[in-house]
């Protein structure tokens, strides 16, 4: 490995003990051997922590740190503060990597954009517990790297292929760091949508790696994401208004500012049927006339989700559309 590594592979830890080792063994099974793989354990109460060290012991790519429990973007925070990669990758540790060649490849990829492109955008396979494939999610190829951004961003938000989670993305440390682009520590949902919200905005360039290494497990008992709460559905609320401002305050251009307007309806548009889950909640009211305040965000419709959520709002009307999603949610 070099002085200094193409790839800081960042995997926050929290009581994954069953799932970890198949985790960390498909980095390691990668033939790409330039990389440092960071274990953050985030305060495990199994033994999650002393199979981070036995890996350590064997691997001198191996980092871990032990911290107190603060959450997952507390620990992805820790691992980008204490990176040395070029490149910064996110792995969620009751997930793996497919097959051996995905670091090969994205290293070949970030090569031929010379080391110079912001972010890297692939794809990712949504699971079972028990490993049957439920979905594929795959942006488009694109020939060679492409400096235009408009172009590529335009490609990917109007096919919905701007995927929204962190571990879909390679990002450059330097653009991450000196951008001070951080997850934020108090949301326990919503966080990824906001970060990638952000780095769309602030990215001189971006990029496309056509394919689904990323195993993403669905379902697992005490995952963070197998449950929706008041909470969670607060937490992309308060993302989306902090994504929306973000976006007034730092578009460069009115096309690029209607794109970024793009990916932030989207997700407004998903949130409709999950706020209506708490229909029965003291709290709907609020949250409803908050939603109501965002609804012009339909009006940026390419996507063929957005258009059909605008069009049956404006016809029904918010709350009945709002109960439609609920009900094509429980689906």
């Amino acid at each position: 490995m070099s002085q200094t590594p193409l790839f800081s592979i960042i995997i926050p830890i929290y009581n994954t003990e069953k799932e970890l080792p198949r985790c960390v063994d498909s980095v390691l099974a990668q033939r790409f051997k330039d990389f440092e793989l960071i274990l953050v354990d985030d305060g495990s109460k199994d033994s999650s922590g002393a199979v981070c060290d036995a890996y350590a012991a064997k691997d001198s790519r191996i980092k871990v740190f032990h911290k107190k429990n603060g959450g997952s973007s507390s620990a992805r925070n820790y691992g980008i503060e204490v990176s040395s990669g070029d490149y910064l990758l996110f792995l969620d540790s009751d997930d793996y990597w497919a097959g051996t060649d995905a670091l090969d490849n994205l290293a070949g990829r970030i090569e031929a954009g010379k080391r110079e492109t912001d972010v890297i955008c692939f794809g990712t396979v949504l699971c079972r517990v028990d490993g049957t494939e439920i979905k594929t999610r795959l942006p488009d190829s694109l020939p060679s790297p492409d400096n235009d951004k408009q172009a590529v961003l335009q490609r990917l938000i109007y096919s919905n292929q701007y995927f929204s989670a962190a571990y879909v993305k390679a990002a450059r440390r330097c653009f991450i760091q000196s951008n001070d682009l951080l997850f934020r520590e108090e949301l326990t949902s919503g966080e990824d949508i906001e970060w990638s919200g952000k780095v769309m905005v602030l990215c001189k360039n971006m990029d496309v790696y056509s394919d689904a290494f990323y195993m993403r497990i669905r379902g697992r008992a005490g995952a963070v994401t197998s449950t929706i709460g008041e909470k969670n559905v607060l937490d992309v609320l308060d993302a989306i208004e902090s994504g929306v401002e973000f976006v007034e305050r730092h578009s460069e251009t009115p096309a690029l500012k209607d794109l970024y307007l793009e990916y932030w309806a989207y997700q407004y548009a998903m949130l409709l049927g999950l706020a209506h889950e708490l229909r029965r909640s003291d709290n709907y009211p609020a949250i409803y006339n908050r939603l109501k305040n965002l609804k012009w965000l339909l009006k940026y419709d390419h996507e063929k989700k957005v258009r059909a959520v605008r069009l049956c709002s404006a016809i029904l009307g918010l709350r009945a559309t709002m109960n439609i999603m609920r009900i094509y949610y429980r689906m």
